[in-house]
């Protein structure tokens, strides 16, 4: 086992360096001047002020060279500068990472709850009225686009209920337990709807990877030795059944991190997925940049884990 994460490990170097490489290369290509835009295209601007940022900010500098110097950086522990924001990207990343978090890990636990006893559930009663009425939920929540759902939930229960916030992540400069429940009602929302989003993807998943598992044949021989049908379920068949459903959450936690875009764009919640956004709009290179590594970086990280977990599900799985 250490030596297998070993070799993985340090097999996401040179994958990181062709990602980046990659990454680099498509945000340099992308339309649009970032000095520009820092200025909205205003025509007033002198071009020896144009000049100067470009110097300043080295796009006068051919790609490679960009690319190289943004290395070296990243080596030294620096993102640089945000030429957006003006401030250094650490401490942007700073800021939004715990409130990306925040909202992401509530979500991905809150899902799992949910989804893995409906699941269960539904793969056990087939074609009952409760699994008719999951799979209707499924199909719902897997067609419906996530910044139309946003909207419904703001219509519902901000505009017309008047329960929750819409959008922000605090009313204002409140304390005490007032100010941790104001905060956690701006959270409310975007959590519901990343919750659900979650759980009808996962749901499906859970319903036909046990739904192959209870039809095996050591499944009816633990039946036939007169174990208890709850053994049966959680000890043999959820525990095969876990494999093909990590592998979906691992490589769903990338996604959740960074597929936020929309959902945060919606609800003005700052965090990373809005933070992309925005860096790729102003084609802000070194924000854009730290932010996709640190995606890529979970994305291999996620694999990894999932790996590593297959053993600890199931114990046939062996590293060489």
């Amino acid at each position: 086992m250490q030596s297998y994460i070993t070799h993985r490990v340090l097999g996401l170097i040179p994958i990181l360096l062709m990602l980046s490489v990659l990454l680099f290369t498509m945000i340099d290509l992308a339309p649009g001047d970032p000095v520009l835009q820092l200025y909205g295209y205003n025509p007033d601007v002198r071009p020896e002020e144009i000049q100067r940022l470009r110097e300043y900010y080295g796009l006068d500098k051919p790609m490679p060279y960009r690319y190289a110097k943004w290395v070296a950086k990243m080596a030294s522990g620096s993102f640089g500068n945000s030429a957006a924001f003006h401030i250094p990207v650490s401490d942007l990343l700073g800021q939004r990472i715990p409130r990306t978090l925040q909202l992401t890990v509530v979500a991905l636990c809150t899902s799992l709850i949910i989804a893995v006893p409906i699941g269960v559930y539904s793969a056990l009663k087939p074609y009952s009225l409760a699994d008719y009425v999951a799979t209707f939920f499924v199909f719902l929540g897997r067609s419906m686009p996530s910044f139309w759902f946003a909207l419904i939930t703001i219509m519902v229960f901000s505009i017309h209920l008047k329960w929750l916030p819409a959008a922000g992540v605090e009313t204002g400069d409140l304390t005490g337990w007032i100010g941790s429940w104001d905060k956690i009602k701006h959270l409310i929302l975007p959590l519901m709807v990343l919750t659900f989003l979650q759980v009808t993807g996962w749901v499906r998943y859970v319903r036909a990877s046990l739904l192959e598992v209870v039809k095996s044949d050591y499944i009816r021989t633990a039946r036939a030795k007169g174990v208890t049908e709850s053994k049966v379920i959680l000890k043999h068949a959820l525990r095969n059944a876990m494999i093909p459903i990590i592998t979906i959450i691992a490589l769903d936690l990338p996604q959740l991190v960074g597929g936020t875009v929309v959902i945060e764009q919606v609800f003005a919640y700052p965090g990373m997925g809005r933070l992309i956004f925005e860096a790729i709009v102003s084609k802000d290179v070194n924000l854009a940049m730290a932010c996709l590594i640190l995606l890529a970086c979970l994305t291999v990280i996620a694999s990894l884990l999932a790996d590593i977990s297959y053993a600890v599900v199931d114990p046939r799985v062996r590293f060489q």
